[in-house]
């Protein structure tokens, strides 16, 4: 299991072209050699290639725009696009709410349009993956809206962010167990309580039992752990990922 880092984590370090080579220099110096593309600002993406490509780090993926994928011709140039960087799966960070309602109906109409995009991405010989939060937990008929997912998209991949599925009720090593042979990335986050509020921290500095999820994910052979940290940051972002990295590998 290789350890990255996503770079949504950075993401006001990602703002221009410039900032951007920068980042993924600085990345690369801290030891990162995978990386998942999120939350980048304008860029082209012939450079961003040759950045990658100079920097000998491997994209295992990357989360995109509804926009990017909604309707075929734009979803054929998002395939195009990543390629050119060696992803393999790229997909969404979350269900576009304004799109499709947070309701029993609208996740319908989601999964419909989703396992569309699902058989034009595999077409392409790639993987379309989706990235849940605590919100698909809500319950229509007594089933989760993930479960709805799990079960109606057979051909989605999941980019199980454990943070979130904890945080939504659900137990992270359960659902590691279920999508066995359908997550291609894992999301590392931690979180921790302060004066009864949660707060995101450093993979280690919180309460996700790690003893179970690290080992778990090795014997799943899940291929990539990515670190991803929103906030609440105990030191510069940079440093956070490299501690947060430290603490996985020493559990490796």
């Amino acid at each position: 299991m290789k350890v990255g880092a996503q770079l949504y984590t950075v993401r006001d370090y990602t703002k221009t072209p410039r900032d951007i080579e920068e980042t993924l220099r600085k990345i690369k110096s801290l030891g990162f050699e995978v990386i998942q593309i999120s939350g980048f600002g304008p860029c082209d993406t012939d450079r961003l290639a040759e950045w990658i490509k100079e920097l000998g780090l491997e994209v295992c993926g990357s989360h995109v725009s509804w926009a990017s994928v909604a309707e075929p011709a734009e979803l054929k140039k998002t395939i195009a696009e990543q390629k050119k960087y060696g992803a393999k799966e790229f997909g969404l960070g979350s269900r576009p709410g304004d799109v499709f309602p947070n309701s029993y109906e609208g996740y319908t109409r989601f999964i419909k349009k989703a396992n569309e995009i699902c058989r034009q991405v595999m077409d392409e010989g790639m993987t379309f993956g989706y990235h849940n939060h605590d919100f698909e937990f809500e319950k229509w008929g007594g089933v989760t809206a993930f479960d709805r997912l799990i079960e109606e998209c057979p051909d989605m991949r999941f980019v199980l962010d454990v943070f979130w599925v904890q945080a939504g009720g659900g137990n992270p090593i359960k659902y590691i167990e279920k999508l066995v042979n359908r997550i291609t990335i894992i999301h590392y986050k931690d979180y921790r309580m302060v004066n009864r509020t949660r707060q995101y921290a450093e993979i280690g500095q919180g309460n996700l039992d790690w003893d179970e999820i690290i080992p778990l994910s090795k014997a799943e052979d899940i291929p990539y752990a990515v670190i991803e940290q929103d906030g609440d940051f105990l030191v510069d972002p940079f440093d956070s990922l490299a501690l947060s990295r430290k603490f996985i590998l020493g559990k490796l």
